[in-house]
């Protein structure tokens, strides 16, 4: 990935009618969306990417357009977004999505950018101002299915590992 490329800020040269087409997709695969949320994917991804590539590029853009990227600001990376809700849950429920999603590989049948989704909306649905790292998710999204499995290392100690002042 091209370290000069900024998601949020390519988001923002589309309508709002754009991203509201990406929005509606978000959880959804590629080869199933809409021609309105097709336009706008395809204007703003860098070219000659993979099919592969281009499903990582819809997952995070899609789930990145369920904030008012005008507004919002982003905190942090994903796991650790999750691990602040968590704390605001006393349930333990979250726990459990987590180790799930850890456990879980990208395969082109959707599933865990709809895992990924439903999380974000959860984050969402907790705080509209503050939204993942959309850069940070995208290289996540790009190797997670890496063989040494770096990136799943990387969300459980962010997410399970407590600090000192917790």
């Amino acid at each position: 990935m091209d370290e000069q490329w900024n998601l949020v800020e390519e988001i923002k040269k589309l309508s709002v009618g754009e991203r509201a087409a990406l929005r509606r997709e978000a959880g959804g695969k590629l080869c199933d969306a809409s021609g309105r949320a097709l336009a706008a994917f395809y204007r703003i991804i860098p070219p000659g990417l993979s099919s592969r590539k281009q499903e990582c590029w819809f997952c995070v853009l899609t789930i990145a357009c369920l904030w008012n990227v005008e507004e919002a600001r982003e905190g942090g990376s994903m796991p650790e977004l999750l691990r602040q809700l968590a704390k605001h849950q006393a349930t333990g429920g979250l726990d459990a999505r987590i180790r799930s999603l850890l456990d879980t590989r990208w395969e082109e049948d959707g599933y865990l950018s709809a895992k990924l989704c439903r999380l974000a909306r959860m984050l969402r649905s907790d705080n509209r101002q503050v939204m993942p790292d959309a850069d940070s998710l995208l290289t996540d999204v790009l190797y997670w299915n890496n063989d040494r499995r770096t990136v799943q290392l990387r969300w459980a100690q962010r997410y399970f590992q407590t600090s000192e002042e917790e």
